[in-house]
């Protein structure tokens, strides 16, 4: 008897160490999320390149590094309906070097209506969700008790007038923020569908020429949003006032 149990257990391990994985085990559900958010910088109207020297009206001559934005909220507001769909995650970040993220869920069924991107965060917000901010992005998180920065733009610029035939870069960084500043764009209104197994694509579109075009980079290489400062806040007012996120 007991000869038979220890070959019928040779056996059973035999098949077992042979058996198939389980698809189960190798093929997860697929995570719940189906909507891919896609930033894409453009400088006027081609797309922004790292490599490409830009000179703006004032004649600064400069090349743009990084350009980052922090996405407090995106909703689709439905007019059938009559109700907002919160279709993801709050605080998504994306980047020139990392331009897309999969987040937030839109449910399978018909819409209409448009999208509204929410940049920035109100008082409450800031204090409420610092410790998500400062998980996803801590360069963002003000130290002071204005809340988030959410658009940060940093680059270099041209110096020619140290020596004669030479060339210096210099940092410039450009951060609007506070939740003095914060800001919502909508895209147009429109109809679609979404289906189980369709994943959505939604491109975030900004034009940073307007922001820079009128700033003199040698004399200003840095502005941080500094409600303190009037000059400082002023010029982050204006940059905030001509960022227009174009959503498709």
């Amino acid at each position: 008897m007991k000869k038979a149990l220890l070959i019928f257990g040779i056996i059973y391990l035999g098949l077992s160490a042979c058996k198939e994985d389980s698809l189960l085990d190798d093929n997860p559900a697929p995570a719940a999320d189906n909507i891919e958010l896609n930033f894409l910088p453009y400088y006027g109207d081609e797309p922004l390149k790292t490599d490409s020297i830009y000179i703006n009206t004032i004649g600064s001559q400069f090349i743009i590094d990084t350009v980052s934005m922090l996405i407090s909220d995106i909703r689709f507001k439905d007019l059938n309906l009559e109700a907002d769909i919160d279709t993801a995650k709050n605080y998504v970040l994306l980047s020139s070097y990392r331009p897309s993220a999969v987040s937030g869920l839109l449910p399978a069924m018909g819409y209409y209506g448009n999208f509204q991107l929410i940049l920035g965060a109100d008082s409450l917000s800031a204090v409420r969700d610092q410790e998500e901010v400062l998980a996803l992005a801590p360069e963002l998180v003000r130290t002071d008790s204005y809340g988030f920065d959410f658009f940060k733009i940093k680059g270099r610029i041209l110096d020619f007038t140290t020596i004669i035939g030479d060339t210096v870069y210099d940092p410039i960084e450009y951060t609007i923020g506070t939740y003095m500043l914060s800001d919502t764009s909508n895209s147009d209104i429109r109809g679609f569908s979404v289906d189980n197994l369709q994943q959505m694509r939604i491109f975030l579109l900004a034009d940073i020429k307007p922001m820079l075009n009128l700033v003199p980079m040698n004399l200003i290489d840095q502005i941080i949003s500094d409600p303190s400062d009037v000059q400082d806040f002023t010029i982050a007012e204006a940059m905030a006032d001509s960022l227009t996120i174009g959503i498709f």
